[in-house]
């Protein structure tokens, strides 16, 4: 394993670290290595921070210690001599205790003094490298033997199996010491039993989606959200993305309320690191997504939990910015009516409004001349919209964003950009229509597709994507319509 460095990302923030007159005090000794220092860090999530340095001493001992009492969670020796290699323990209620280990092998040949918990930590350790060598030369046998039906099902069960035993090791492992940190921990990890689904007198299922909602309804049901601690290990980011990615259906009122179900757990367990942790990362995941539609769950949960008060822990400056990004991107929230540009004027000085536009589907496209995407993505709407989009009903409003109305002319005759049905315009002289506001403009192209209300059916979406897109929702309007 390899530790490359410290990120200090954003939430680092959060590493708020609880005062006390409690101290640790870590002893650290690997045979076999060259150096003067060792660093003492912990998982958060994804990234590893470090918390400590200590020197070695001439027997080869390293010694954290300190007035502060170190938050719970899964922490990492750090070893600069070796290129940053890391080996992991456990920091729990106890808080004073030595490990003795070397780099052979840190795992196998670690000794443990004063930790009852770090002890339990390093035989689930050794258990599961068993279990992944066993595991992996199944997968070895399994790519061997693919095309023996009868030996894919043998190795199945053994794959099967192998699973069982990883279960019920730590299943065990939670039994005897249920109030420990590390059962908290390791029952985080455990999946859920799902039920067989329901079936009729002739054992035909008779509710399909049973399964998967009784597994996204209890998904949480393991993890202890009162535990802070669970933040530093790499487990729980890591279970709360697989969550929104892969559990969740990818639709925005159906995530806005699986969001706020976990934020809830968060909140009610009563921890306030887990609080904050929860609602910032889903609050930026869902603002940094790039997947269309996804910012409207980052605006209801910037209103429900920061607008609201409820993140009493964000300062002014933050709240400021906040509220502005959610103002911009408010109103373009796909399913709304897109905001009316009214009276904008044409290359030829007449005038036109966005709502004015009747076709089944409007392309609102936003431009200017000098951006280079611009030159070449407007020019190639364009060709697709008079090859094949206007023969379909679908028009096109195309916004020049600048103010050099005789340069605009040039790029339009140059490129040969006219036609009936595609409208070049622009906010004239006399700026009125607010466009960068109401669609968030800071940055050029930005295509949008309306339907015939003006209803906002994507955003941000390339050239390329527009025939597949209208496709796709032609298919699905119609599967609606048969379905009423």
């Amino acid at each position: 394993m390899k530790f490359h460095g410290l990120v200090l990302g954003l939430l680092l923030i959060l590493l708020a670290v609880n005062i006390s007159t409690a101290q640790y005090s870590i002893k650290v000794k690997v045979n076999g290595v060259n150096d003067s220092t060792m660093m003492l860090g912990h998982h958060f999530g994804s990234k590893k921070y470090v918390v400590d340095t200590a020197h070695i001493d001439s027997k080869g001992w390293a010694h954290f210690e300190g007035k502060e009492d170190l938050d719970k969670g899964i922490y990492i020796i750090i070893l600069p001599s070796l290129n940053n290699t890391y080996f992991e323990c456990l920091i729990g209620d106890d808080m004073e205790f030595s490990l003795e280990t070397d780099t052979e092998n840190y795992v196998e040949n670690m000794k443990v003094k004063g930790c009852k918990e770090n002890l339990i930590f390093n035989d689930y350790q050794r258990e599961m490298a068993v279990l992944n060598r066993e595991r992996m030369e199944l997968d070895e046998l399994m790519n061997k033997h693919s095309e023996n039906p009868d030996s894919v099902e043998i190795i199945r069960n053994k794959i099967i199996e192998n699973g069982e035993k990883r279960k019920q090791y730590m299943l065990e492992v939670i039994a005897n010491s249920p109030e420990s940190f590390f059962a908290k921990v390791l029952n985080s990890m455990v999946e859920i039993d799902v039920p067989e689904p329901p079936r009729d007198d002739e054992g035909n299922i008779t509710d399909s989606t049973f399964q998967w909602r009784y597994y996204k309804e209890h998904y949480f049901d393991n993890v202890d959200f009162s535990e802070g601690g669970l933040l530093k290990t790499p487990i729980f980011e890591g279970k709360l993305n697989y969550f929104f990615k892969n559990v969740v259906v990818p639709e925005p009122d159906s995530l806005i309320n699986q969001a706020n179900i976990v934020i809830q757990k968060a909140y009610e367990g009563g921890d306030t690191l887990m609080f904050r942790f929860v609602a910032a990362h889903l609050l930026n995941y869902f603002e940094t997504s790039r997947v269309m539609g996804f910012d409207k769950v980052f605006v209801r949960l910037a209103e429900d939990w920061y607008l609201s008060g409820k993140a009493y822990w964000v300062d002014s400056t933050f709240m400021s910015k906040l509220t502005e990004r959610v103002m911009k991107i408010s109103p373009n929230i796909i399913g709304n009516v897109a905001p009316d540009l009214r009276k904008m004027e044409t290359y030829d000085s007449q005038y036109m409004s966005l709502h004015l536009v009747d076709a089944d589907f409007t392309v609102l496209v936003f431009y200017e001349p000098d951006c280079g995407h611009c030159k070449t993505q407007v020019p190639k709407l364009f060709n697709l919209w008079q090859d094949t989009l206007q023969h379909e009903n679908v028009k096109v409003f195309a916004v020049y964003t600048q103010y050099d109305k005789e340069h605009w002319i040039e790029f339009i005759n140059d490129k040969d950009m006219i036609g009936e049905g595609w409208y070049n315009v622009w906010d004239g002289p006399y700026p009125h229509t607010n466009f960068r506001n109401y669609y968030d403009i800071f940055s050029t192209p930005v295509i949008f597709i309306l339907d015939k209300e003006k209803h906002i059916i994507a955003k941000r979406i390339d050239v390329d994507s527009i025939t597949d897109f209208l496709e796709f929702h032609r298919k699905r309007l119609e599967h609606e319509k048969q379905k009423q």
